[in-house]
């Protein structure tokens, strides 16, 4: 990776190992006198130490030294706090060494304009939805990152157009000593003038009007508990209360719970996340597994009782290290999701077509259940994978380096979702196995901004082109 040549240290590093070499006892082990660290201005240092598996005062094997510091890289990477991480072993006199962390931070305040689609995806508002301006969301949210120099981080949202929302977020990651401990509060409220109130052929069905259709309002309070490097347990405990017109009712007695027009339920959530995987934004190495238990509805307060068991377990290969120039990577993931009792309001039947739970392929549909199985798996070639250095027109030092890498690749999905109370117009897509494949390229800039491109085949024989801008899984 580069380091910033503005940092002194940098400099003296590598003066200092290329005078040192020749000390260096041919030993098994490194001694760690000490953990450096450079070009941090606003992160205090126990955030950064805090994911090194290595301290002061320990050894650390000379075997593949490089490999294991650039894991240690990668965690620090991974709080997204940094734009580039850099740890480097310091020779200091015979079996005995410095590891400097060299740093570019981010820009942590973001006040970002959101003119966004309010579909679930950009190929069902171009293809679907006629390319209709008036499906945007429009306003400002307001990110404030690594508040105190902490790694904490702020939310406020204030958003207008197809979905009116407000809310506000204030995530802790550590709130004691030892920093295992972190806290997270949110709350939100939501109306709409437009809303999907049923699913005919596999696709949404909206209704809109000048009077507002839909209320909601929620709020949690979590908490996290992380020992490990790898492991967080959360526990989060929350509340839901949503109501509708009388319109909506009238087209779907069914949205909510008891054939009702408000519907309110307190909740737990307890979430076991492993992530070892080397950039959570775009992996190419390591693992991921994320395992999920909530029971909405706790007493006879509650209008809606339900059980939901979710998981999402993935793992990430590089297949040609001894490839340097044409690397190749693999990629498989498993996702799952179970809730009783089967019956479901509309309002929480949500299967196939949100968020990352759907079949490449198949994304112009949503296919409603209470049951549902999905493995994807994608076989990617990179192309070239550089960093341009943008100082001579950049001044700030956050985005003179420009991280760009793009990625060839062929994918193959299946899944199958299980509804016990499907209609008759939904009977194409659901209770039977589905499938996708195709090819594509992403690009991926500063290592956070991810755009694929995507050609599919599904079961159906359909044939389409997709966009988007979040990772396959």
């Amino acid at each position: 990776m580069i380091v910033s040549t503005f940092c002194i240290f940098t400099y003296l590093a590598l003066e200092q190992q290329a005078l040192a070499q020749s000390n260096i006892v041919k030993t098994d082990s490194f001694y760690i006198k000490d953990v450096l660290i450079e070009c941090h201005q606003k992160t205090i240092d126990r955030i950064i130490l805090r994911e090194m598996a290595y301290k002061k005062g320990d050894r650390i094997a000379k075997a593949n030294i490089d490999s294991v510091l650039q894991k240690e890289a990668n965690k620090i990477f991974n709080t997204r706090l940094f734009v580039v991480v850099d740890v480097y072993p310091i020779p200091v006199k015979g079996d005995t060494i410095n590891l400097l962390v060299s740093l570019v931070e981010r820009w942590y305040l973001y006040p970002i304009p959101i003119f966004e689609l309010a579909d679930r995806n950009f190929n069902e508002w171009w293809k679907q939805r006629n390319r209709d301006m008036s499906r945007v969301n429009y306003g400002l949210r307001l990110t404030q990152e690594n508040v105190r120099g902490r790694n904490e981080t702020l939310k406020l949202l204030v958003q207008l157009g197809f979905v009116e929302r407000y809310g506000i977020e204030y995530k802790i990651p550590y709130i004691n000593r030892d920093q295992t401990t972190g806290l997270v509060f949110k709350i939100d409220f939501a109306q709409n003038k437009n809303l999907a109130y049923r699913t005919d052929d596999n696709k949404l069905s909206f209704l809109r009007s000048e009077d507002v259709l839909r209320e909601r309002f929620w709020t949690s309070l979590g908490f996290s508990k992380r020992k490990a490097f790898y492991n967080t347990h959360h526990f989060i405990a929350g509340f839901d209360y949503q109501s509708i017109s009388d319109s909506i009712y009238a087209l779907n007695p069914d949205y909510l719970n008891n054939q009702g027009r408000s519907q309110r339920y307190f909740y737990l959530n307890y979430i076991f996340n492993h992530d070892s995987r080397d950039m959570a934004t775009y992996p190419l190495n390591g693992s991921y597994l994320n395992f999920s238990v909530a029971q909405k509805g706790l007493s006879n307060f509650d209008d809606l009782h339900q059980f939901e068991i979710k998981f999402v377990g993935a793992k990430f290969f590089h297949l040609s290290k001894s490839t340097a120039s044409m690397p190749l990577f693999f990629a498989t993931s498993v996702r799952g999701f179970i809730s009783f009792p089967s019956y479901r309001p509309y309002s929480e039947l949500q299967g196939f077509g949100y968020r990352g739970d759907f079949v490449r392929g198949y994304e112009l549909y949503v296919v409603d259940g209470q049951h549902f199985g999905i493995w994807k798996n994608t076989l990617r070639w990179r192309l070239f994978s550089i960093r341009a250095n943008l100082r001579k027109f950049m001044p700030l030092e956050q985005f003179s380096t420009l991280p760009i890498a793009a990625y060839l690749k062929t994918y193959s999905d299946v899944g199958y979702i299980k509804n016990d109370f499907v209609a008759e117009s939904n009977k194409r897509l659901t209770n039977t196995m589905l499938w996708g494949k195709g090819i594509g390229l992403d690009v991926l800039i500063y290592n956070s901004l991810l755009w694929r491109f995507e050609y599919s085949r599904n079961r159906q024989g359909e044939w389409g082109f997709f966009f988007g801008f979040e990772a396959d899984f």
